[in-house]
């Protein structure tokens, strides 16, 4: 599949541990992916988000990678993910998998060959101080025998790989990121892409993607190492698929990506529109509230970037470091919410369970997922308790037994959200108008109406029923006449 078919992507995240287990130990597993493939085909997808997988002591999540070129045997061999990769693609399925490139595991060979006293070739691969006595942010000492202090990516057990650094403040260990030392990271990097490219995958989400060089405050140096990345990546392996975790499409789309996120960040649009609340920016526009200029403009450049690089945007219904959007909206809104989804331009993401309306759990903290835990609780299959189809014993993350859904339930559902998801991604592969990038929208009375080529989507976030004009493709609810409040409808114009 080549990289000019992305516009008809339409993927599914999966967190690995808790998808389905397969071997029988409560954990979810790579078997139990390749179980599930008719599931997701079924559903429309033809593209999977895969979480880490790799070897880790998931301090988290397994985004602290202990060896970048390994299955964890929690989740299988290398066998099983090549078994995976095959089984996929004979059904028309991409699997695009993370790669964490700004940092490792402290337990990672590479890094604690770097943390010995004496020099080695892996001395300047990770960021470390000359002093163990000079500690500042981001810096950890006393851990290691080598005379300095490590920094950190993010948590204390993340050291970050050595890009470099955009500003240098202390000249005696700080490295320009144009110093030839600092490549040595990009090459590791490379070695991790073309490791698993060769092994089938078709591209990467990449994680922390703006986090590379550091004392880089407007992005231009990492921005330089990423061209430098895809210059020598897409030689060898032009079709593979790059998303970036950066929420900054001209940021991102500069840098070379193909697609940037729009994460749950309170200074976007996706939050405003369906995520506010009291704890962010107040109530949010579907709910009757929210600053709607802020939200359109935001949008508006958002799309304006991706159409001048020829990029797209990403869309998630939410993701593991989110809460679920079933804890948002309400049965209505979550309608209104994925017909928006669905008809926008970009590549769409929709999280595991959450075209059944999963909702997250109030968890205890394990494999450092902390207030996260509870969104990656395990897919309900069926309504056969205590394990719903997901294992045969105890599993290691806990259900949340106030979610009354589940697959089996669902499918019988006719007017269920999943059958409804189902409907709107069919729509969507047939109607080449919903994947054109071209959007243009306008809003009155809290009335949004947007334009895709023949098409118009109508959201009615009014307290007011409101005319329609065009024929009725696909709505929230059943309807004669006009929109009511709170409802949205797709119709095509004459």
């Amino acid at each position: 599949m080549s990289r000019k078919s992305f516009h008809n992507m339409i993927a599914y995240e999966i967190y690995p541990t808790s998808f389905c287990d397969s071997s029988h130990d409560g954990i979810g597993d790579l078997g139990g992916i390749r179980k599930k493939l008719d599931y997701i085909k079924e559903m429309g997808f033809n593209t999977i988000w895969l979480n880490p997988f790799y070897v880790s002591p998931f301090k988290d999540g397994g985004y602290d990678v202990q060896d970048f070129f390994d299955v964890d045997p929690r989740f299988g061999t290398l066998k099983d993910f090549e078994k995976l990769i095959s089984k996929a693609h004979g059904m028309g399925i991409r699997i695009i998998i993370d790669l964490v490139a700004g940092h490792s595991s402290f337990e990672n060979p590479d890094f604690l060959k770097s943390a010995m006293a004496q020099r080695n070739e892996n001395s300047d691969l990770f960021i470390w101080n000359d002093n163990p006595w000079e500690k500042g942010e981001n810096l950890i000492s006393g851990m290691f025998d080598r005379h300095g202090c490590y920094m950190v990516n993010f948590f204390a057990h993340q050291p970050a790989f050595n890009y470099g650094f955009n500003r240098i403040d202390h000249p005696s260990w700080q490295m320009s990121y144009k110093d030839e030392r600092t490549f040595a990271a990009r090459e590791y990097m490379l070695k991790v892409m073309r490791f698993w490219l060769n092994k089938g995958a078709d591209g990467f989400r990449v994680d922390m993607a703006d986090s590379l060089v550091k004392n880089d405050d407007d992005k231009s140096a990492t921005i330089e190492v990423w061209n430098d990345l895809f210059r020598k990546i897409r030689k060898e392996f032009p079709d593979a698929f790059f998303v970036s975790e950066w929420s900054d499409p001209g940021r991102s789309f500069k840098a070379g990506f193909d697609a940037d996120f729009v994460l749950d960040h309170w200074d976007n649009f996706y939050h405003r529109f369906f995520r506010s609340d009291a704890s962010s920016r107040g109530t949010s526009i579907i709910d009757g509230g929210g600053d709607i200029d802020f939200a359109l403009n935001d949008m508006k450049e958002r799309f304006a970037q991706a159409k001048k690089h020829k990029a797209y945007l990403s869309l998630i219904s939410g993701n593991h470091d989110s809460k679920r959007i079933a804890d948002h909206l309400n049965e209505r809104q979550l309608r209104v919410f994925y017909l928006f989804l669905f008809t926008m331009p970009g590549i769409p993401f929709v999280l595991y369970g959450d075209e059944l309306a999963m909702r997250s759990s109030d968890l205890p903290s394990k494999d450092g997922g902390y207030q996260r835990t509870g969104t990656r609780i395990p897919m309900i299959w069926n309504d056969r308790k205590p394990y719903h189809g997901f294992c045969d014993q105890k599993p290691y993350l806990p259900f949340n037994e106030d979610n009354k859904v589940s697959v089996a339930k669902a499918k019988k559902d006719e007017g269920s959200l999943y059958h409804y998801i189902r409907k709107l991604i069919a729509l969507r592969k047939k109607t080449a108008d919903l994947k054109d990038p071209e959007v243009s929208f306008r809003e009155e009375n809290r009335v949004f109406v947007f334009k895709r080529g023949r098409y118009e989507l109508v959201l009615n976030l009014s307290d007011k029923d409101f005319d329609l004009e065009g024929k009725k493709i696909i709505s929230t609810a059943d309807f004669e006449g006009k929109l009511p409040a709170g409802e949205g409808v797709l119709v095509k114009k004459a």
